[in-house]
């Protein structure tokens, strides 16, 4: 399982296991092939992780011109960090610095979000025991696992 400690002044290390390097590269190139494709409908997950910022629609839509797709930069440049800080060997130490570690707390709750939403996850759901044989049970496992790695490196960080 992965582990977190404290390096030295603003930088966190992080050891992951082969399997763990390959669902996060894995989870990095899907959450950005999410944020890269244009929508013709409403998407659920864009909107999740894009919420609207003002009930009126015109201030929304002045919101989005002023602002166009600067904050889908901002994510995908997280993401970007992440997977140029994850090795491209099956196991690894990886040494975080405040940039980095702002990028993958970002990148891990977006990709919790997304997650979330894809399944429609409810509070109730996540306080269920997992069924391996449930057809959402491996997402399930993969977002109960993010969500211990984030509650793992907050607590290092505030360690």
């Amino acid at each position: 399982m992965a582990e977190f400690r404290t390096e030295s002044e603003g930088h966190i290390g992080a050891r992951f296991e082969p399997e763990e390097v390959r669902v996060l590269t894995g989870l990095v190139h899907e959450m950005a092939g999410v944020l890269e494709t244009t929508h013709d409908a409403p998407d659920p997950i864009t909107e999740r992780l894009f919420p609207a910022a003002y009930d009126d629609p015109e201030d929304q839509r002045a919101y989005e011109e002023l602002i166009g797709d600067q904050l889908k930069q901002q994510k995908l440049a997280a993401l970007a960090r992440v997977r140029a800080s994850l090795p491209n060997t099956d196991a690894a130490d990886v040494i975080l610095d405040e940039d980095a570690t702002e990028a993958w707390l970002t990148v891990l709750n977006d990709i919790r979000l997304a997650i979330g939403t894809r399944l429609d996850v409810t509070e109730e759901v996540m306080q269920r025991e997992l069924d391996p044989d449930h057809p959402d049970g491996p997402a399930l496992a993969v977002l109960h696992w993010l969500g211990w790695v984030q509650e793992s490196f907050l607590k290092e960080l505030g360690g």
